[in-house]
């Protein structure tokens, strides 16, 4: 029988509208993929590096018609692939290969598998919220649906098939498979697949009797996880990558081959017959008939907590929000009723009105109800909106800003109604209170948050390329270093500046070309993680909608469950937002003003609190930095302290200026060298930041006096930022631009010159309410530490506490001792050492034992109460201790911290609770083991009984007291004193201003390949130095942690910052010296771990 012959007796047979003629068919021999795993698996499973996009090409070359979104236990990344489908005219398939069980609330692992496929928006429904629910209740190791979910699907709604040989890991799975056909009817396919393994055959040859028996349709599944057989070396990587062997996968066809090759491959598998191989491929055209076309639709979807009302009412209420805020503030103005009149309308035209109700209705709600605490400041553009202060989103007034502050940069209409949503970041303490105000107004299942994908890092992906395609290994380790730098650079960074930072600035010129090459690498996805804010809010069902998904910690195992679309995508698809970003400032600096019985003060009460304060600007002046939001980095403090801000524009500017882009020019705007645009009236026109485009909306008012509209500003800001302003485009807005300044100048001289500084400013520029937000936030905590330095210290040590950050909390102890003359006082029995006090009067600071390494809260709690009572003897507060389940390693930590100093000095109390630990309550004790210990045998024998080998009958407490009589006084040396403070607390601060002043004590030590870094910890002062010494000179004389040197020469030299240069000759980076900076280089010492701290110095 001929192909079409065969072809022309199979097409009445199947079940549904075969879309092809036979002699189309014969000639095409069109197969659809449904099958196939993309490299969003890796989320779940990790066994794929291939990208739909190369789906999409295959797709293409084979004629076929349909792209699948399915991927192991989820519906994959299905906005990015119906673009693509839709980009590609494909029809989009909404699918998944889920993992199901008997019962998903059982622990039962046996997690086998089951296509199933949308056959309409109902069914694309239904699969979101069975995955939904997977997650929910059913996930165990993996998001597991089972029979009931899957028998609450319509039947009609979707199209089922077997899976791979996972899909029969039951031993009654048969059975179960028939119940399921028995359901789902002719939308249920048995699914036979190629592979010439024992096991496929097996399965297929089952499969097919089963098919006969029963008149069950078969169906050809590839469970392709690459496209091209070359690509498979792509996937090796990954799996190396994620150090995971599959071996079961030997004798796996895992590629997309043409169907000739599909029909050679089962052929030689030899179990089907030609009739049954054309039956099964053919049959997987199904999808291109039954499947309807799914279209998203793309119309703003904003919740609304005003249901049942008209667009009219609601523009009202809001109306009615503005006016009655209005009413309440304090500076009005015609301006600034203007100015709400404007942003109100573009509001309303805009259709966005439920947006800002929504999100006033969640902040009033979470804040009042909940618990929640919001900055009072801002955080990206909503502060440009004089109406989000009056909706209570913020308290920043652009009228009264101290620099230009802008409304068209938060919202124009026209950006809305081109599909730009508004977006208001908020700034919290923690996200709960929100996430459950957001819950109780819009349902249950209308909040979770966003999903965000990890691509494989630049280095992670060179190494992989590298390794796969032989590159040159000097070559390959060169890239790997510099992407080291690269890394370092992002590692210390801001979040705002981490875009500012592009790797191909770290890579020579000669080298870009070849690590552009692993590009296709960094594309692939290898992780799902939970989004650091951003939280999807619907006005419904979100199981439904787009379904939800588990994002689990790589390295704590954490699971999140999060709305299955990224917030790239939301958009487009007109859904909706609220960012709830966890910023630490804000709750310590809630913390702060509460802890004085006061509320944060407003944005304008800080205005003037801070206005000619000199105490606070001090702070930043002499560097007082630690815990000062934004000039916390040592960096950054060395620059605050040279720049001197001493005003709230100064200070936003400031952290506008460090950011990356903006380091050419940073040297002349920290030292305020005059700096010109090199046209008087633009200068003029940027007189409010020293004639520099720091920020976005300095660049608008230049475009603007370019008769540029001010609604357009900021889209040709943008559009320089992301590389998009180009050809036609570019040169259409440069003739405007240019007749505008030659109309204003009566030539365009300098229009170049200005042009390429609006070019390089908008690369880099903050936006002004952004900064000057951050430069509030950073004086809320500056002025409170001049004004209420105790309790500053005292409310940000317990903080830090709480979140065991320890490097916090030492440099805020070094700080206060250093700035404000605190000394650090000792830890005591007795004392109330479970939080960290303040002893003005005194200038102790008291710290919390919690802050000890393996000290937990219930030890320094337990310590507390037992400190309270009264004791005559240390035996019996060993005794009392041990009772309590404290440990001799805590108790001999305490002890060399002269924790319980009343009872006598550390070398005794250290002997004595060794012999406690030894005897007490001993009856009996081998010879060896008391002369091991040296324990006189004559005190053994006179308080008890001798025998060969051991003492037994022993009177434990009067041989302990006796033994305590004997043991010799002697003091700790410095060292010790030292050493146990380094040990125990991992910080040193036992200071003695009679010590030499060339006494210094290691306190950390970091030897390099070339340099070693060194603490130095000043026995005379109690401050710590950083300092330097070559590694070969290290090795001639070397010291270690803990030792104690006499300094005999220090050089102090200039810093070094690399200039970003590579010397042509050795390969390596040039540096070049920093003019204001210095680091200390260790010259001759010696080492004096047996000085006593009163000496002369040599």
């Amino acid at each position: 029988m001929t192909d079409i012959e065969l072809i022309k007796n199979i097409i009445p047979t199947l079940t549904f509208q075969f879309p092809y003629s036979p002699e189309d068919y014969c000639k095409n021999l069109y197969l659809e993929n449904y099958h196939c795993h993309k490299d969003f698996s890796n989320t779940s499973t990790p066994d794929c590096a291939e990208s739909i996009s190369n789906y999409a090409k295959r797709v293409h070359e084979f004629g076929a018609k349909c792209l699948y979104s399915g991927e192991h236990g989820s519906q994959g990344n299905q906005f990015e692939v119906y673009k693509i489908a839709e980009n590609e005219h494909l029809k989009y398939i909404h699918s998944s290969e889920v993992y199901w069980v008997k019962n998903r609330k059982e622990k039962d692992r046996t997690n086998c598998h089951m296509i199933i496929a949308a056959k309409n928006a109902e069914g694309r429904g239904d699969i979101n919220f069975a995955l939904s629910m997977a997650n929910i209740d059913g996930y165990y190791y993996k998001p597991r649906i089972d029979l009931e979910l899957l028998f609450n699907i319509p039947k009609d709604n979707v199209i089922v098939t077997s899976a791979c040989v996972a899909g029969w890991n039951y031993e009654d799975a048969e059975d179960i498979w028939l119940k399921i056909h028995k359901y789902f009817g002719d939308n249920f396919f048995l699914e036979v697949q190629y592979h010439n393994t024992d096991k496929q055959k097996e399965l297929n040859k089952k499969i097919l009797k089963i098919a006969k028996k029963h008149n069950i349709q078969i169906i050809c599944g590839l469970d392709s996880h690459y496209v091209k057989e070359e690509n498979s070396i792509k996937r090796d990587q990954i799996l190396k990558y994620k150090h995971i062997n599959y071996p079961d996968e030997k004798g796996w066809y895992m590629d997309y081959p043409d169907t000739r090759t599909v029909i050679q491959r089962f052929e030689e598998q030899g179990v089907l017959n030609r009739e049954e191989i054309y039956r099964a491929i053919m049959n997987t055209n199904v999808f291109v008939t039954e499947c309807e076309e799914i279209v998203l639709d793309r119309k703003f979807k904003i919740p609304s907590i005003y249901k049942g009302k008209t667009y009219k009412e609601k523009c009202k209420i809001y109306k009615d929000v503005l006016n009655k805020a209005y009413v309440k503030e304090k500076e009005k103005s015609q301006v600034k009723a203007d100015g709400v009149r404007y942003e109100a309308k573009q509001v309303m035209e805009a259709g966005v009105v439920d947006y800002f109700l929504t999100s006033k209705a969640i902040v009033d709600d979470a804040i009042k109800n909940e618990g929640g605490i919001l900055t009072t400041t801002s955080r990206g553009s909503a502060a440009s909106f004089i109406t989000n202060k009056l909706l209570g989103l913020t308290t920043v007034d652009r009228f009264n800003a101290d620099i230009p502050i802008y409304p068209e940069r938060f919202l124009t209409k026209e950006r809305v109604l081109a599909g730009q949503m508004p977006d208001i970041d908020l700034n919290v303490a923690t996200q709960e209170p929100f996430v459950k105000a957001a819950r109780k107004l819009l349902g249950e299942h209308g909040c979770y948050p966003l999903m965000a994908i990890e691509k494989l890092k630049e280095k992670a992906a060179w190494q992989l390329y590298a390794g796969a395609n032989d590159v040159n290994p000097e070559d390959a380790n060169q890239i790997s270093k510099y992407l080291d730098e690269y890394n370092k650079a992002l590692k210390y960074a801001d979040e705002d500046e981490k875009d500012d930072i592009h790797v191909e600035d770290y890579i020579p010129e000669e080298y870009i070309e070849l690590f552009k090459q692993s590009n296709e690498y960094q594309g692939i996805t290898i992780n799902l993680k939970v989004h650091a804010c951003g939280h999807f809010i619907f006005d419904g069902d979100i199981r439904r909608e787009v379904g939800l998904i588990s994002a689990v910690s790589e390295s704590t195992k954490k699971r999140t469950i999060c709305a299955a679309i990224e917030g790239g995508y939301l958009d487009e698809f007109g859904y909706v937002k609220e960012d709830f970003l966890i910023v630490d400032s804000v709750y310590l600096t809630y913390k702060f003003f509460h802890s004085i019985g006061m509320d944060v003060p407003t944005f304008d009460e800080l205005r003037h609190m801070i206005d000619g304060d000199q105490k606070t600007w001090d702070i930043y002046a002499k560097g007082i930095t630690c815990c000062v939001n934004q000039c916390e980095k040592e960096a950054t403090t060395n620059r605050v302290k040279k720049y001197k801000p001493q005003n709230l524009a100064e200070l936003s500017s400031f952290i506008a200026a460090i950011r990356p882009g903006f380091a050419s020019l940073l040297s002349t705007f920290l030292n305020r060298e005059p700096y010109t645009t090199g046209e008087k009236k633009i200068d003029d026109l940027l007189s409010d930041t020293a004639h520099f485009m720091i920020y976005q909306e300095s660049i608008m008012k230049v475009l603007s006096f370019l008769k540029l509209l001010m609604g357009e500003t900021y889209g040709v800001i943008k559009s320089i930022s992301k590389k998009k302003l180009k050809g036609e485009k570019k040169d259409h807005l440069l003739a405007e631009l240019s007749q505008s300044w030659a109309d204003e100048f009566g030539n365009t001289d300098n229009f170049k010159n200005v042009w390429n500084v609006i070019e390089d400013s908008s690369k880099y520029a903050f936006n002004s309410p952004h900064a000057y937000s951050m430069g509030g936030d950073s004086a809320y905590q500056a002025w409170f530490k001049a004004h209420h330095t105790r309790t500053f210290y005292e409310v940000a040590i317990n903080h830090y506490q709480e979140k065991n950050k320890k490097d916090k909390i030492d440099a805020l102890v070094k700080e206060a001792i250093k700035f404000w003359g605190y000394k650090l006082g000792d830890y005591e029995f007795g004392a109330d050492n479970r939080k960290v006090t303040i002893d003005e009067k005194n200038k102790i600071i008291y710290p919390n034992l919690s802050s000890v390494k393996g000290f937990g809260e219930g030890v320094v709690d337990a310590l507390y109460e037992l400190g309270q009572s009264s004791y005559e003897t240390f035996t019996d507060v060993l005794t009392v201790l041990f009772s309590n389940s404290i440990n001799k390693t805590i108790v001999n930590k305490l002890i060399k911290i002269n924790y319980f100093k009343k009872y006598g000095d550390v070398n005794t109390l250290l002997e004595i609770a060794r012999l406690y630990d030894l005897l007490n309550g001993a009856e009996q004790i081998a010879k060896d083991k008391a002369a091991k210990n040296n324990i006189p045998f004559d005190i053994l024998a006179k308080y008890g009984n001798e025998t060969a080998k051991q003492f037994n009958k022993l009177d434990s407490a009067q041989i302990i007291g006796e033994l305590i009589s004997e043991i010799p006084y002697r003091e700790l040396t410095l060292k010790e004193r030292l050493d146990n403070q380094r040990e125990v607390l991992g910080i040193v601060s036992d200071s003695n201003p009679k010590a030499s002043k060339r006494l210094y004590y290691v306190s950390d030590l970091d030897v390099k390949k070339s340099v070693v870094n060194a603490q130095f910890f000043a026995i005379y002062s109690g401050k710590t130095r950083t300092v330097k010494m070559w590694t070969s000179a290290y090795n001639r004389n070397p010291f270690s942690k803990g030792d104690i040197l006499y300094i005999i020469k220090l050089d102090k030299k200039h810093q070094k910052e690399p200039t970003g240069e590579i010397n042509p000759v050795t390969g390596k980076k040039v540096y070049q010296e920093v003019p204001d900076k210095y680091e200390f280089w260790l010259n001759r010492f010696v080492i004096k771990n047996d000085i006593e701290e009163v000496e002369e110095d040599l």
